[in-house]
């Protein structure tokens, strides 16, 4: 099949159906991410970071192979919908049942309730972000498509930032956490029936029917994403080993997912109290967001190797005064520590954008989920092990360690430039060496 039809073709229907879909999967992400984080005050317990991580991981293996080997894109989302919709349903039935006095606050059944929901709405809302990565990028044309996988996935901070948000002012007006939990609970209801309606309407994956043998209903589909093609024949990249591609991206992944969660939220947890958790949450994610919405439309024009140097050479030096705060070499100021912080989670979104980008574009369609999923195992573990590690770490000691985090990322990053190639405006098939798959009209 000439997949450049789809490569080349402008906005449709379709795309916008795709795009509604994937952003509100994403935003639920950064509001079920946040639940636990903002929750944990309330159990002080490391366990209650780490468990949601298992969730975590058995999503993104188990979940992405099966969008890979049955359930295609489209029918992946019915069931991450499925279980991250259980998961928020729990959290506000156990929330609202405490409130109208069935059980109390200390009943033992109260904190496993609330665990099984997060870990319901991790093990859901991580499964389908190898999926939804596949999904844009095998689909999204490609004069767009660094754009949306830079764009789609900034709604995760954004989600994460309006769960920080309604923790601060139920907080401010109540102090109270079963408030929180009700809040965020229907927010994710309201939006799952959204998402539901959305991804009904959203054709599947054109190059995921091709791959999985189902021509027949692939040229069905294609014409919902086509309109006005223009065949263009894009040069070649270099060839790189399936492995170096697995070992850059896993290395820029450890280095990112661990800087961005540490100084995001266990920072927050593990060095300051009070409405200042929350404060600290809101204002990571804020610079997160406004970067990711900058981010989005630069990446189209940047090389994808220059990108990720940048973003982690920003990430490296901004985490410099951060250290000078914290040790006290400079006189600590909240308000300050909080400037520099918007600055160096800006920098993470734009590492997250390197990732959001070359995940999907460097692996094989026929693993294409999986593989993305597979790469987030070593970040995951890594991250576990830290939180447990650092909780016994001076304030001074844990920035030191992200510090150490970030120049790990800078140096796979220079790996990949002066070894990888750059992907804008290339079809996906070169870029993930597909070449198997590919059939264009000379």
């Amino acid at each position: 099949m000439d997949f450049s039809e789809i490569d080349f073709s402008k906005w449709t229907k379709a795309h916008w159906s795709l795009f509604s879909s994937l952003a509100v999967g994403f935003f639920m992400w950064g509001i079920i991410a946040s639940i636990a984080p903002l929750f944990y005050p309330q159990v002080n317990q490391v366990w209650f970071l780490v468990v949601p991580i298992i969730a975590q991981l058995v999503g993104d293996l188990a979940i992405s192979r099966l969008s890979d080997i049955r359930l295609g894109r489209k029918g992946t989302f019915f069931l991450t919908m499925g279980l991250y919709g259980t998961g928020a349903l729990i959290i506000f039935g156990v929330s609202q049942a405490v409130v109208s006095g069935i059980i109390s606050s200390s009943s033992p059944v109260f904190l496993p309730l609330v665990v099984l929901g997060i870990v319901l709405g991790y093990l859901g809302i991580e499964g389908e972000v190898p999926t939804a990565l596949s999904y844009a990028g095998e689909t999204m044309p490609l004069s767009l498509r660094e754009t949306m996988l830079v764009f789609l996935p900034n709604f995760n901070n954004i989600g994460a930032m309006v769960a920080a948000a309604i923790s601060y002012l139920t907080y401010y007006l109540s102090s109270s956490y079963l408030l929180e939990l009700r809040t965020l609970g229907i927010l994710a209801i309201v939006m799952v029936g959204f998402a539901i309606v959305m991804r009904y309407l959203t054709p599947e994956s054109v190059r995921w029917l091709v791959k999985a043998g189902k021509k027949e209903e692939a040229e069905k589909e294609i014409k919902y994403f086509v309109a006005e093609v223009k065949h263009v024949i894009p040069g070649g990249v270099n060839k790189v080993s399936l492995g170096f591609r697995y070992a850059f991206l896993s290395i820029i992944g450890v280095s990112q997912y661990l800087t961005y969660g540490l100084m995001a939220y266990i920072i927050a947890d593990y060095y300051f109290h009070g409405i200042v958790v929350d404060e600290i949450v809101f204002i990571a994610n804020l610079g997160a967001s406004i970067a990711g919405i900058i981010a989005s439309f630069l990446v189209k024009y940047i090389p994808t190797r220059k990108f990720a140097v940048l973003s982690f050479l920003g990430g490296t030096l901004t985490m410099i005064p951060i250290l000078l705060l914290i040790s006290g070499v400079v006189p600590f100021s909240l308000g300050m520590f909080y400037v520099i912080l918007l600055f160096n989670m800006a920098f993470s979104e734009l590492g997250w954008a390197t990732r959001t980008v070359l995940e999907p574009l460097l692996m094989p369609i026929k693993s294409r989920a999986f593989y993305i999923g597979l790469i987030r195992v070593a970040p995951m573990l890594a991250y576990a092990g830290s939180l447990y590690l650092t909780s016994g770490f001076s304030a001074t000691q844990f920035v030191i360690y992200n510090l150490g985090l970030w120049a790990l990322g800078l140096g796979g990053s220079l790996a990949w430039y002066y070894k990888g190639y750059d992907t804008n405006m290339i079809p996906i098939e070169e870029t993930a060496g597909d070449t198997a798959y590919i059939e264009r009209k000379e």
